[in-house]
């Protein structure tokens, strides 16, 4: 391959930038971080990165994990996107004045990351894995025999309904569904069922992680029992929290209660229920490897 791929992991709160001819430069390279803040704004700069990189060694892809949701067949942001004044935006029109000819791919932030860790990470060698972010929001990439799943949209796991715990009279964060489990379980659901504001995260030993990870078991229950996934790959900053990952799988075993009689869901939920293989790199390598599909 001549030239680089450009990789961007497009977040609600942040873009992230990066450049390399294989996923190990991507996963180790010096990456630009900026701001999400207006389409103006920040694609401007996000093009005067790129523009720069491929004055020193030419660009000969761009792959693009954005926040969603995502209309795929426009390679646009959904007009159904909460940050209002990104409705709408097309990557391929982003980039066509200044890389007319270059080939841009575009999957959701999570279907990149899924591939990634498909590829290179905790999902090697598996069949059909599922990769959820948990952090300011909720979502999930679903990949079957090395394809990211994509069908009327893409997969919407954070807005999945789950149930409500008694006593949790938390109305929810979601603008659009309330309840769900994004709206129960994000971080921005933490913080304000917990009137934390912006302030540091809760202690490890905090209720609020105790049912955080119920609400989080009753994810995972319904989509293993929906997707019969070989493993399950839990990230984002809130399961960075010590100690949640293994609430979670200590009550998805319960919940569970033998009826999928396995030993990933067993004697052996550890190896079933883990932590991204590629770490905090999963959406950058996601990203890049969505170039590498639009290049081939």
């Amino acid at each position: 391959m001549d030239g680089v791929i450009g990789a961007i992991e497009a977040g609600g709160t942040k873009m992230v930038l990066a450049v390399g001819r294989t996923w190990q430069e991507v996963r180790d390279a010096q990456r630009y971080v900026l701001a999400t803040t207006t389409p103006t704004d920040t694609l401007a700069r996000v093009v005067d990165w790129f523009s720069q990189r491929d004055a020193e060694t030419p660009l000969a892809a761009i792959g693009v994990a954005s926040f969603g949701p995502v209309d795929l067949s426009r390679r646009a942001i959904a007009a159904t996107t909460p940050k209002l004044l990104w409705r709408g935006v097309s990557w391929p029109e982003v980039f066509a004045p200044h890389f007319a000819s270059l080939p841009i791919g575009v999957d959701t932030d999570t279907g990149a990351a899924a591939l990634a860790e498909f590829r290179f990470g905790a999902g090697r060698d598996r069949d059909v894995v599922v990769y959820v972010t948990v952090g300011t929001g909720i979502g999930g990439g679903l990949v079957v025999d090395g394809t990211v799943v994509h069908g009327l949209l893409h997969p919407e796991l954070g807005h999945m309904v789950v149930r409500r715990r008694p006593g949790d009279d938390f109305p929810g964060s979601c603008p659009s569904h309330g309840d769900c489990l994004e709206g129960l379980a994000s971080g921005v659901a933490v913080k304000q069922r917990w009137h934390r504001g912006g302030g540091p995260q809760l202690p490890a030993d905090h209720p609020a992680w105790e049912l955080e990870s119920e609400y989080l078991a009753d994810a995972v229950r319904n989509i293993v029992t929906i997707t019969a996934a070989n493993v399950i790959v839990l990230g984002g900053g809130i399961m960075a929290v010590p100690g949640l990952l293994e609430r979670v799988r200590g009550k998805v075993r319960d919940s569970l209660n033998g009826y999928l009689a396995v030993p990933e869901l067993t004697t052996e939920v550890d190896s079933f229920l883990v932590a991204p293989g590629l770490g905090t790199a999963s959406g950058i390598v996601g990203a890049f490897e969505v170039g590498v599909d639009a290049l081939s």
